[in-house]
């Protein structure tokens, strides 16, 4: 099962998710718990991250409560496994970062696209989530089975991608980053997504690209500070997995992402796509971009890695309702898919 349909409010939607995905929840699940400690997962829990999403965005933890309700596992683990990047800083397991964003608005049109890249226990959980609730656009996310979402695109024109900054600063009373994206993806505006984003706490370290038809912004986010990555009247964005502008660094996460050579791999995807982004103008090339297997973006199992490309989304936003297309899996190797919409007029004029 490929799209999971959420409709309601909150535990609403979780039902739905636990219910239709319950079977891959279970597989998503034991092969967590054998790639991560039980440590680990038992002190994400235990943080202040669930008291910032019930602050914040407290529809979004009646969802993942009722997520564990349908699947029948416990709330405790969903809240961690949903709390992935945070668990990441908290003890640095699979802290490889991955995730490649190109973002341009041009005469063209608007176009928005990612490789997201995860540890590789999460292959096979794939899925897309549709999501139709009062008072906000419909919206379809890239996610895996068991969590609220990885980055998406909502019917009223906004897209949101995101890549981890684990260099940047963390904090355990922030607000996570499926919440964050989620809880943007609630707007019917680049502006208004943009402000959500910039008013709340931010848990890790992370870029968040945000397009409509009328232009395209970058925020760094950590601990202390939200920085713009590059101007609002820009027309390209570009970025991969270290900071072009926030220097809230935590010097020991730098050093050990320096020291494994993993801002050395972001350096060189950023000025790949640095080479590339002149050639992408509509979500065709952007496609086959993400899935070159010849170039750095899309990364394939390795011996002595442990993260690959988990999915990826290319979005083009000079349409309405937009167009939206996933790839759920390894880019050159799996179809991409165009889930559409089931209620675009009505999802429109919303929030923001």
């Amino acid at each position: 099962m490929s799209i999971i349909e959420c409709v309601g409010r909150g535990r609403a939607r979780g039902r739905a998710h636990g219910e239709q995905a319950r079977d891959m929840i279970h597989i998503a699940l034991d092969r967590w718990r054998e790639g991560t400690s039980s440590h680990s997962r038992h002190h994400v829990a235990a943080t202040g991250l669930l008291t910032a999403v019930e602050t914040a965005v407290p529809d979004l933890a009646e969802e993942m409560r009722g997520i564990a309700e349908a699947a029948a596992v416990p709330f405790a683990e969903i809240l961690a496994y949903n709390f992935m990047d945070e668990q990441w800083w908290l003890h640095r397991e699979h802290l490889e970062l991955g995730c490649s964003v190109l973002g341009r608005v041009d005469t063209n049109g608007a176009i928005l696209a990612q490789n997201m890249d995860l540890p590789q226990f999460m292959d096979g959980s794939q899925i897309i989530v549709r999501i139709r609730q009062p008072d906000a656009p419909e919206t379809l996310v890239l996610s895996s089975a068991g969590m609220i979402g990885l980055t998406g695109i909502n019917a009223a024109g906004v897209g949101v991608c995101v890549n981890t900054l684990g260099m940047l600063r963390h904090s355990g009373a922030g607000l996570p980053v499926a919440a964050a994206i989620r809880g943007a993806l609630t707007y019917s505006s680049r502006a208004d997504a943009i402000s959500f984003l910039q008013r709340i706490p931010h848990a890790s370290g992370q870029h968040y690209a945000v397009i409509d038809t009328h232009g395209i912004h970058g925020i760094e986010c950590s601990a202390s500070q939200v920085v713009d990555s590059c101007p609002t009247d820009s027309s390209v964005l570009l970025h991969t997995n270290h900071p072009l502008a926030n220097n809230d660094v935590d010097p020991t996460a730098a050093h050990a992402l320096d020291h494994d050579g993993r801002i050395t791999d972001s350096r060189i995807r950023y000025a790949y796509l640095e080479t590339r982004a002149g050639f992408v103008h509509d979500l065709e090339a952007a496609e086959r971009l993400l899935g070159d297997h010849s170039a750095p973006l899309c990364v394939r199992p390795r011996h002595g890695r442990h993260t690959q490309t988990f999915g990826a989304v290319a979005f083009d936003l000079s349409t309405r309702p937009p167009r939206s297309r996933f790839c759920l899996g390894l880019p050159d190797r799996q179809p991409w898919m165009t889930p559409g919409w089931l209620s675009p007029k009505r999802a429109l004029p919303c929030k923001g």
